[in-house]
């Protein structure tokens, strides 16, 4: 039986379900297709078992166990934990992968949009010390990257992601560099989207309101363009105390279980989320999965991730404000007649375990 290491900054307990859950839902993949999958999480303080997958905190990982496994696999490595574990053991690994996500290869202020006006502004002292972080955490990146090549494995979420990491990174490679997004979650393939049944509502939009990448106020533009229409967004954060909430959008300030979200989108006629940022954007592929009809911005992640989806429009962020939306349309370019299996758990689990104990 092919063993495995996971590094993770946080994982999965019974005190956080949530914590990095896209990376236990992977390992429960592997661990179905006859995999033994280790976890040693650096923010335990103690060893647990989850859901069948044995974690462990540094403190008690056995660190002379190294070579027992045949791939350790590195979920968005930072330098304080990953790289300072990793560095003085590669004489101890068989195999090493790294899992590219998002922030840990971007220059932050160069790529994630202005904060909303009400939010803190970033100071200059803040600002600079962002960006003489990134600059040392891609430097230390780019340092192990090139040394530990040969015996190293890159996985990037999306081709967007791999295009401006390696950008920011200043390297060029394309062998032992892979693409595999992230799963949707298992639930959205068990279920199916029923444009036929009762509606309580028009449009639905689940984000967290205070980040502007998420683009909450491109909803509450497109809603008061589109006064015919309901918009209700699931979500927490203060955008409505600096805001005015139009009267056709409706705010549910709370957080859903992932398990209620098919039943609660099979409530509404179709989906809004836009976007100014993403490496991917699993909410969205998770709809698009499930089958629902989605507005979302025409950003080249989102036609990545996408384009393969006949339920989807896309949509300039600048044209959010002004466009009509005609929800016959919307119904009509909805054509779905079998599950689109491209962010299947099964299949891209297979893929990465494909990319783990490749020769």
């Amino acid at each position: 039986m092919k063993k495995i290491l996971v590094l993770v900054e946080n994982y999965p307990s019974s005190i956080n379900v949530y914590a990095m859950s896209f990376v236990h839902s992977r390992n429960i993949e592997y661990s179905k297709l006859g995999i033994d999958v280790h976890v040693l999480n650096f923010s335990a303080t103690e060893n647990y078992i989850f859901e069948g997958i044995t974690v462990y905190n540094k403190k008690n990982f056995k660190q002379n166990s190294l070579d027992d496994y045949d791939c350790i696999v590195s979920h968005a490595p930072n330098i304080r934990h990953h790289l300072n574990f990793l560095f003085l053991k590669m004489h101890k690994i068989k195999k090493l992968v790294f899992i590219f996500h998002g922030h840990e290869t971007l220059k932050i202020n160069k790529y994630y949009p202005s904060p909303y006006l009400w939010i803190s502004k970033q100071s200059t002292i803040k600002k600079y010390s962002q960006n003489l972080y990134d600059y040392f955490k891609l430097f230390c990146l780019r340092f192990f990257i090139k040394k530990h090549m040969s015996n190293l494995r890159l996985i990037f979420v999306s081709k967007w992601m791999k295009k401006h990491s390696l950008s920011c990174l200043n390297l060029n490679i394309e062998e032992n560099a892979y693409i595999i997004n992230n799963s949707s979650n298992i639930i959205f393939f068990e279920k199916s989207f029923d444009i036929k049944s009762s509606k309580k509502g028009d449009f639905v939009t689940i984000r967290p309101l205070d980040g502007s990448k998420y683009s909450v106020d491109l909803v509450v533009a497109l809603a008061k363009n589109n006064p015919n229409y309901t918009f209700t967004i699931y979500g927490k954060g203060n955008f409505f105390k600096y805001n005015k909430k139009p009267e056709n959008v409706i705010h549910i300030e709370t957080f859903i279980h992932q398990k209620d979200i098919p039943d609660i989108l099979n409530q509404y006629k179709a989906a809004v989320m836009p976007t100014r940022l993403d490496a991917q954007g699993v909410m969205m592929c998770e709809m698009a999965t499930y089958g629902m009809p989605i507005i979302t911005s025409d950003l080249p992640i989102c036609k990545e991730m996408l384009s393969d989806f006949n339920s989807c429009l896309f949509i300039s962020n600048t044209d959010f404000p002004t466009y009509k939306i005609d929800l016959v349309f919307i119904n009509q370019i909805n054509k779905v007649t079998k599950k689109n299996t491209k962010f299947s758990p099964t299949v891209l689990a297979k893929e990465e375990l494909h990319v783990f104990f490749k020769s």
